[in-house]
């Protein structure tokens, strides 16, 4: 039997705002706040800490992340038609590559940066019909690299704490590949780190923490699973909502984990928390995400 992970204090539910597909969850460790999206919403959030209070900002497309950009105030946006510098305040955008102009359909849709600065950015076909998805290696000068697919919806990614494998999710296959990861930026060595089995949903986001245990959600499986570096299940998280997008940590220590969900197409009523964020703490750490470096 799967046990328990093991927490600190309970599960809380810190804002349940029923949000269509809240996703890219981003710990802001100078303003000690959670940011996160609500995809299909075309809205960011922001969780701050100290009070409580859940800030809302209305996009103009769909979003699937925001990233920090050093030398930058703007965020590093994911969004429909490409990659930006976005500015929440000011409701401002400046597009700095759009890596699939090509192929109108599809959308980014996860993403994360490496400890040398690289963004590593998953695109998806918009209506989950297609294999057309990739991930994408961005540098410092926006040099874009296909680095694995076609996939219908990629998710993920995510690096080991040595910054030596990179993980990547195929989620309507129900895997999760990992990668030898070396410091030029090339993947190889592809291989099944896990696959997610009949009635736990579909492996969709996840984190990495210190100890290069990796924690999956789970769309349609109400849970977020903790995996040892072998790929051998170490303990199941269950969460008060169906469609469980993905997780990471935050908080002054960094051992709080941020767990994002989606309502869509979901009946609040019968699930009233469907959509909201969670936080929990546990008896590990996380890494706060590094910032991309825009030459």
């Amino acid at each position: 039997m799967t046990r328990t992970i093991e927490i600190a204090n309970e599960l809380k539910c810190l804002w349940a705002g029923g949000a269509i597909c809240g996703e890219g969850p981003c710990w802001d460790e100078p303003q000690q706040s959670l940011y996160w999206v609500d995809i299909d919403g075309c809205r960011a959030h922001r969780y701050r800490l100290n009070d409580g209070v859940v800030d809302t900002w209305d996009l103009p497309e769909k979003t699937g992340w925001l990233l920090p950009c050093a030398a930058h105030s703007e965020w590093l946006a994911g969004c429909k038609s490409g990659i930006y510098l976005m500015d929440l305040d000011a409701g401002s955008r400046e597009l700095l590559i759009d890596p699939e102009p090509d192929l109108p359909g599809n959308r980014l849709n996860d993403a994360k940066i490496d400890v040398d600065g690289r963004l590593w950015a998953g695109t998806m076909n918009d209506e989950e019909k297609m294999p057309t998805g990739w991930l994408y290696r961005i540098d410092s000068d926006l040099n874009c690299i296909r680095s694995d697919g076609p996939y219908i919806t990629t998710n993920g990614p995510a690096m080991s704490p040595d910054d030596r494998v990179l993980y990547h999710v195929d989620t309507y296959g129900g895997i999760v590949y990992a990668f030898d990861k070396h410091r030029d930026g090339t993947l190889d060595g592809r291989r099944i780190f896990a696959k997610v089995g009949d009635g736990e949903g579909k492996p969709d986001g996840l984190t990495v923490d210190v100890d290069g245990f990796v924690w999956l959600a789970h769309w349609g499986g109400s849970r977020v699973t903790r995996f040892a570096p072998d790929g051998v299940v170490d303990g199941v998280l269950e969460i008060p909502a169906p469609q469980v997008t993905n997780c990471a940590f935050g908080g002054p220590n960094m051992d709080l984990l941020f767990i994002t969900t989606a309502a869509r197409n979901i009946d609040l009523e019968t699930h009233p928390k469907a959509g909201g964020l969670f936080c929990v703490q546990t008896a590990v750490r996380g890494l706060p995400s590094p910032a991309f470096v825009l030459s």
